[in-house]
C-alpha cells in the first residue's frame, strides 16, 4: 500500500521524504525461555550470562543423577532478531553425553533446522555450546534430534485412524495417564486369509530417540501407499510409536517415570508387573497376546537411534532360509531399496545374552525374527529420516513375498 501511494505521488510531481527507523529487538530474559512444554527438559535451569547468551544446567532423569535430560525448551516471545549462544552444561558427566546427536530449531513445532553442537563429544565431556542464527520470528522451539512430541504421535494415530486399513489398540495408559497406542496395518478386505500373512512387529523403546520414531512414520506411510497395496494384501504391520509417552515433556532420553531404562525391561521368561516398569509390561503382555493369537508376530524390529546411519543387526528367525531365502536376502532388499545410502547393511547379531533387550528377548521368548535397528545418528532432517523407513519397508515387503503357509515350519 504504502510503495503504491508513493509510486502514484511521484507520478504527481510530489517529491517524497520517507524517514528510516530500525526496530531494535528486546533481549532475551531468562523468563521468555519455558522448559515445561511439550518438549521439556525436567529439572533443568537456565541462567543469563550476557546479552542473548545463556547457560542451561540440564536436570536428569529419574533416580539416575548420571543421565542428564536433554535441551528442549521453547522461547516464548522476543526471539525475533536475536542470536541465541547457550552453554549446555551436562551435570552427569561423560556417561550421558547427548553432545553425541544433533539438535533441532523451528518456529511453528512442525518444521524443524538442523543444528550441531560446537565442539561434540571428541572434545566437550561435561558442556557444549549452541549457537543459533538470528531468529526471524519470536516464538521458537528447540528439541533433540529432529523431535516429536507425545502431542505430535496423537496427531500422527489420529490421522492414520481415518483410513480403513488401519486399526487403533490403546494397549495401556502411562504412569502419566498417557495412551500407548499400536497401530495395526492390513488391508481388511485382502482375499488372503489372515492366518497367512506376514505378521511384523516395529516399536520405539527409547523415547528420546526420534529419529527413529520418523523412520517407524515413513513405514506407516508407504504401507497406506498405493504403492503399499500388494503387502497390505498379504501382511499385518503393528506400530508402537513411544513405549514411554510421557518422557518428550520432560526431556528423558532412555526411562519411564520409574527411572528404568526402557529397552533394558524385556522378559524373556514372561511379563510380570511386579517385576517390570509400568510401560514395559502392559507392551510386552500386548505383544505376549499377538504372540497367542491366530496371527503372531513373524519379525520383531526394536527401533533405536545411535551414531552414523541407520544399522539394522538381525537375530534370524526360521522362516529366513526355508519359507523365504537366506537373510541374506533381505538384506539385499532393503539395499536395493536405498539410493541414497542411509541404511547399513543388514548384519547379523553375535547373538550376545541380552534377554532384557527388546530384540534379544524377543527373539529368546519366541524364537522369531528380531531386529536391532539402531543408527541415523548423522541423518539430521525428518525428510531424511522418512527416506530411510521407506527403504526398510520396501526391503521388508521385497523379502516377505508371497503368503505365509499353513505349514511354514516356523511354528505359526
Amino acid at each position: 500500500m504504502l510503495k503504491a501511494l508513493i509510486a502514484l505521488l511521484s507520478t504527481a510531481g510530489v517529491v517524497i521524504f520517507v524517514a528510516s527507523t530500525t526496530v531494535q529487538a528486546e533481549e532475551l530474559t531468562v523468563e521468555d525461555f519455558d522448559v515445561n512444554g511439550t518438549l521439556g527438559s525436567q529439572g533443568s535451569v537456565i541462567e543469563k550470562l550476557g546479552t542473548n547468551h545463556f547457560r542451561m544446567i540440564l536436570g536428569h532423569a529419574p533416580n539416575h543423577p548420571e543421565w542428564c535430560n536433554k535441551a528442549q525448551f521453547r522461547i516464548l516471545r522476543h526471539a525475533r532478531g536475536n542470536s541465541l549462544r547457550l552453554e549446555v552444561v551436562f551435570p552427569g558427566g561423560p556417561s550421558m553425553r547427548l553432545n553425541e546427536y544433533f539438535m533441532s530449531w523451528s518456529y511453528d513445532g512442525a518444521n524443524w533446522h538442523p543444528i550441531h553442537w560446537e565442539d561434540g563429544t571428541a572434545k566437550a565431556a561435561t558442556a557444549d555450546t549452541l549457537q543459533f542464527p538470528v531468529f526471524e520470528q519470536d516464538t521458537v522451539w528447540v528439541g533433540h534430534q529432529v523431535p516429536m512430541s507425545y502431542e505430535d504421535s496423537v496427531q500422527l494415530v489420529k490421522e492414520w485412524s481415518r483410513n480403513t486399513n488401519v486399526s487403533v489398540t490403546i494397549v495401556g495408559k502411562s504412569l502419566g495417564g498417557r495412551n500407548l497406542y499400536r497401530v495395526t496395518i492390513t488391508d481388511p478386505e485382502s482375499d488372503v486369509p489372515p492366518r497367512q500373512r506376514w505378521v511384523h512387529y516395529f516399536a520405539n523403546q527409547h523415547p528420546g530417540e526420534h529419529n527413529s520414531q520418523w523412520r517407524m512414520v515413513a513405514m506407516v506411510n508407504w504401507l497406506l501407499s498405493d504403492e503399499g497395496t500388494d503387502f497390505r494384501r498379504r501382511s499385518i504391520c503393528h506400530f508402537l510409536l513411544m513405549m514411554s509417552p510421557d518422557a518428550p515433556s520432560k526431556g528423558w532420553y532412555r526411562v519411564n517415570a520409574e527411572g528404568v531404562d526402557m529397552n533394558r525391561s524385556y522378559r524373556a521368561g514372561g511379563s510380570c508387573p511386579e517385576l517390570q516398569p509400568h510401560e514395559a509390561y502392559l507392551c510386552q503382555h500386548d505383544l505376549e497376546a499377538l504372540m497367542a493369537s491366530p496371527t503372531p508376530v513373524t519379525s520383531a524390529w526394536s527401533m533405536h537411534t545411535w551414531g552414523g546411519v541407520v544399522e539394522p543387526i538381525l537375530l534370524p528367525g526360521p522362516e529366513m532360509g526355508t519359507t523365504l531365502g537366506p537373510w541374506t536376502e533381505l538384506r539385499d532388499a532393503i539395499a536395493a531399496n536405498d539410493p541414497q545410502g542411509l541404511v547399513k547393511k543388514l548384519a547379523v547379531s553375535k547373538g550376545k545374552d541380552a534377554s532384557t533387550l527388546w530384540d534379544a528377548g524377543i527373539h529368546a521368548q519366541f524364537g522369531i525374527s528380531a531386529v536391532l535397528c539402531e543408527g541415523a545418528g548423522i541423518i539430521d532432517t525428518r525428510e531424511r529420516n522418512l527416506a530411510s523407513g521407506e527403504a526398510l519397508m520396501k526391503g521388508i515387503a521385497q523379502y516377505y513375498r508371497g503368503v505365509k503357509p499353513l505349514a511354514s515350519g516356523t511354528g505359526q
